[in-house]
């Protein structure tokens, strides 16, 4: 299937925007726009609920002055990503992950990176491409050969049970030497930030083994409800 589409692409000539919106017929785009920092939300008053599979989850932003901690937890499930914003651009350099196992056992880990992961290069424009390479380090201990490769798709227009958004659509690739490859999508507006997010895990490992029975190799949240 994979190759059907690649050969359709080559033989028909589309550029990048032509082909995602050839996909992906919602898709709105525009090459001419550019989109900058305020998708990325930091205001630390601002608090999301979102719908997933993990039960309704809690977001919440905490600014110590140099690091922002963007903090995603539900009752079974807890996910933290520190980041660095420079010159606009968002870098991660920590996450920390935990999952509620089986009654009263959790499974967790930590992972950090040799320099800063880029993960949003802002300002961008429609079918702008990225890549970061790297060792990514779990629990400080094993190291792993990571390359996450991201795009801008396009524009789409969202309606969730917190309102009607108008959202860039951001495609993050990340492959690991391991074996280990994660593939999402997220959805992002303005002042707001994360409004759905698609994530589809091939990871490898205990923690692998843990997300796999556990039924979470697919995983969703949509923005329910925006609080402060």
């Amino acid at each position: 299937m994979l190759i059907s589409i690649l050969m359709l692409l080559i033989f028909t000539g589309l550029s990048d925007g032509e082909s995602n919106k050839k996909l992906n017929p919602d898709l709105i785009v525009n090459p001419d726009m550019e989109y900058g920092a305020e998708y990325f939300a930091t205001d630390k008053e601002l608090v999301l609920y979102y719908d997933s599979n993990f039960g309704e989850a809690k977001s919440f932003v905490k600014d110590d002055g140099e690091t922002l901690t963007l903090d995603m937890r539900s009752d079974d499930f807890i996910f933290i990503q520190d980041v660095i914003v420079k010159n606009d651009s968002v870098y991660l350099t920590r996450i920390e992950e935990e999952v509620d196992v089986f009654l009263f056992i959790s499974a967790g880990i930590i992972v950090t990176y040799n320099t800063p992961a880029l993960r949003i290069p802002f300002p961008m424009t429609t079918g702008q491409t990225w890549k970061w390479e790297g060792i990514e380090y779990i629990d400080e201990e094993n190291a792993d050969s990571i390359v996450i490769t991201g795009e801008l798709l396009g524009v789409e227009n969202l309606s969730t049970p917190a309102g009607d958004f108008e959202c860039i659509k951001i495609q993050t690739d990340i492959h690991k030497k391991s074996g280990a490859h994660t593939l999402f999508y997220e959805w992002r507006t303005p002042e707001i930030g994360l409004v759905k997010l698609e994530a589809y895990l091939d990871t490898k490992g205990f923690i692998g083994t843990i997300i796999d029975l556990l039924g979470y190799d697919t995983m969703y949240f949509n923005l329910i409800k925006v609080g402060a």
